[in-house]
Formats: C-alpha cells, structure tokens, sequence
C-alpha cells in the first residue's frame, strides 16, 4: 500500500506487478526504483543468490552472473521490452 501511494497508483496494480501478470512501463521501472531507492536494474534480478551476501556494485553486476542468469535476465528484460512495444502498436494507440 506503502509503494502505490508513493507512485500514486493502485494497489491492484503494484500487486498485478508483483505476481508478474501485468508488465510495469519503464517510466513505472524508474519510478518504483526512485521510490525503494535501488538502481532500476535490481528490480529485475534477485541478489539474495549471491555467494558473499553483498551485492555488486552496478557497473560489476554482469561481470557477477552466471551463464544461466544472464539468460534468465536477459530473457526477462526482453520479455517486460516486448511487452511494451506490444503496448505502443496496439490499434487505438494510432487513432
């Protein structure tokens, strides 16, 4: 409740993106990232894995990841980029 009156949207909405059935703008991105105060890149990746419990700085983070996270993220940020595109090209979007 605390984060949608921060972004003054609806809880409904952060808990649509928290159950991962509703894909957040990267305007939203940036917004929830200002609002917890994290880099917008921690929102799509799960530090707790890590093997000295501290996480890496941003400009080391991909240097951190395994073969198969880099998969896993990369394949998530696609994933929330098509999303928006798919959103953008939508038919009322050019009436």
């Amino acid at each position: 409740m605390k984060l949608a009156e921060a972004l003054d949207t609806s809880t409904s909405y952060i808990g649509e993106i928290e159950i991962n059935s509703r894909a957040p703008s990267m305007d939203m991105v940036e917004r929830i990232a200002r609002a917890l105060n994290v880099e917008p890149f921690r929102l799509f990746v799960d530090d707790a894995d890590r093997d000295n419990g501290k996480p890496p700085a941003a400009e080391d983070y991909l240097e951190c990841l395994t073969t198969l996270e880099r998969q896993d993220l990369t394949k998530r940020i696609l994933n929330r980029i098509s999303n928006q595109v798919e959103q953008v090209l939508q038919p009322e979007n050019y009436e």
